[in-house]
């Protein structure tokens, strides 16, 4: 391993949000181990131990989210003045989506330290509620900015008449080679929205599909991180 890579990673793991995706990561991906062992047979004390590093990964998180409300809320401030109606409403709905869902896992968070009382279950299940609006929001968003880059990539296509290849399949394979962010962000918000699918009740997954979709997620998230060209 190069110095780059370990100093790279040094700087990766010194952020938050770095810490907070590799947790992701290590979360999502435990629990499609133990689903795995559990179908398999195995012991069922491993399984029971990556089930607490599960949990313990889960609220551990809740750690991270800490201010992430004041942060998407100030996102939304600036989001609110994009020209593009689009763009304007679909990313403001998002951050404030999820800045009321931070909000509801910081209240969460004091009930599982005994600092106040609420209805925990009715608390994860709004935030639920709000983290599958906030993806919805990122999916509509995501999707209109590629369709715009395919339009204009179409349109020097045919300004330009070296190119006699106009087929959908060769603009959109230079519109991921100019714009690759677009295309991570759209395979991982269409993994993670199944999460809060999941949790919120609107259907049944098991949890190895949620484990899988969740590890897709968070790997794609933390590379975004690790790679800023990679991020939208």
């Amino acid at each position: 391993m190069s110095e780059d890579v370990v100093s790279h990673f040094v700087k990766f793991s010194n952020q938050t949000s770095g810490q907070d995706k590799l947790c992701r990561v290590l979360q999502y991906s435990s629990q499609l181990l133990w689903w795995y062992l559990e179908k398999r047979g195995f012991s069922p004390q491993y399984v029971e131990q990556l089930k607490q590093l599960q949990s313990s990964l889960s609220l551990a998180r809740k750690y991270f989210s800490l201010g992430k409300s004041v942060e998407h809320m100030r996102g939304a401030a600036v989001s609110i003045h994009i020209n593009d109606p689009i763009l304007r409403y679909s990313m403001t709905l998002s951050r404030i989506s999820s800045a009321l869902q931070f909000f509801c896992d910081n209240v969460y968070l004091f009930s599982k330290l005994g600092l106040v009382k609420v209805d925990q279950g009715g608390l994860v299940s709004l935030s639920s509620k709000l983290w599958l609006y906030a993806d919805f929001m990122n999916i509509i968003r995501v999707t209109y900015e590629i369709r715009h880059e395919i339009n204009e990539q179409f349109d020097r296509q045919e300004s330009n008449l070296k190119h006699s290849n106009h087929s959908l399949y060769s603009t959109c394979r230079c519109v991921l080679s100019r714009r690759p962010d677009l295309f991570v962000d759209l395979v991982k918000n269409m993994s993670d929205i199944w999460l809060p699918i999941h949790s919120s009740g609107v259907t049944t997954l098991s949890p190895g599909t949620v484990g899988f979709c969740g590890t897709v997620s968070s790997v794609l998230g933390a590379a975004t991180i690790w790679q800023k060209s990679r991020k939208l």
